[in-house]
């Protein structure tokens, strides 16, 4: 297996170190490596050191000094990357998340660091019992078209597309709701129940990995959970279908921008077909605008089978910018 020593002893450019996880104290590092990702457009949202607090105090099948590696050039951090699997039905899967400097690219530090990555799980695949399918996975900006080709000479395969959409909340359709449908908010307790129909219904869409409860406690402390905004329709008292909405103020102060976000748009499957999605949206642009805040926006797989994309382009949005998600088999 390549060490980071190895990596080290091999590399041949001046002033750079590579080396593995210190603790917190790398929290800022990664920090600004985001904010880098952001400014080239690599990467969109906030991501201050709550976040990665927050994340870290969740990590499974993950351990941050075991596996991640940080890249520093002339002692100021250039890239980092972590590795984890998750279950993801009859299969395993290995992500690998990967952040650096874009200005840094053209200087070759990130082959070694995916070459460690690799091996990395493919150690941790060694010490699994299980015949599950096994596989490699990396998410990565259409527009990085660096990272993007060293995927591809790493063996990788462009298997989906995930596009970010947006649109302004001038002229906003009206929908009436289905008959039967209450719209209410959530109450404390019942914030656990949405989670659980959420994933139901989100349980048959490629690449569904079964939540864990560890998940929910992440969600909860984060700061886009804000059950205040949501919009929940609810028959009988079971909630059927919602809209997530909340607002990134961090990412809104930063940006100069007045933006909400109208995500987890989701809709049991005895349910669908009836008009509860268009209505809980439109409810959700309404009382975004209310908010005085100027654009929605929103992610979603362009192969999603329910006709989403479809949807949400008749609700006014439009695609501004596009994920690509890469897989390749393990050896």
């Amino acid at each position: 297996m390549h060490t980071i020593n190895k990596l080290n002893n091999t590399r041949a450019i001046p002033g750079l170190e590579y080396r593995a996880y210190r603790g917190e104290t790398d929290f800022p590092a990664m920090v600004e490596i985001w904010n880098q990702m952001r400014a080239a457009g690599f990467v969109e949202g906030s991501y201050t050191l709550e976040d990665v607090a927050i994340d870290f105090r969740h990590l499974y099948n993950c351990d941050p000094f075991q596996d991640m590696i940080f890249a520093e050039l002339n002692g100021v951090p250039a890239a980092f990357g972590r590795v984890m699997w998750l279950q993801e039905g009859p299969r395993k899967v290995f992500y690998q998340m990967f952040h650096m400097n874009p200005a840094l690219q053209d200087l070759g530090i990130d082959a070694p660091m995916q070459e460690w990555m690799e091996e990395r799980q493919l150690q941790v695949a060694a010490g699994l019992t299980d015949k599950d399918e096994k596989v490699f996975i990396q998410l990565c900006d259409q527009e990085d078209v660096h990272r993007m080709r060293l995927l591809e000479s790493f063996g990788y395969k462009a298997v989906r597309w995930y596009f970010s959409m947006w649109r302004d909340l001038n002229e906003l359709p009206e929908v009436e709701l289905p008959e039967g449908i209450e719209v209410r908010p959530a109450l404390p307790s019942e914030y656990h129940k949405v989670w659980e129909r959420a994933n139901e219904a989100f349980s048959e869409h490629w690449g569904f990995v079964e939540p864990r409860e560890e998940d929910y406690q992440n969600w909860k402390e984060g700061r886009w959970f804000q059950p205040m905004l949501w919009q929940v329709a609810w028959v009988d008292g079971e909630p059927v279908g919602q809209v997530e909405n909340y607002v990134d103020s961090v990412e809104n102060e930063k940006l100069g921008r007045l933006r909400g976000y109208t995500e987890g748009i989701s809709v049991l499957k005895a349910y669908r077909g009836k008009g509860i999605a268009r209505a809980l949206i439109a409810r959700s642009l309404h009382m975004l605008k209310a908010l005085n805040l100027q654009e929605a926006a929103l992610t979603v797989d362009s192969g999603n089978a329910s006709g989403a994309l479809r949807l949400y382009e008749s609700m006014g949005y439009r695609t501004y910018r596009t994920t690509v998600e890469w897989r390749k088999p393990l050896a």
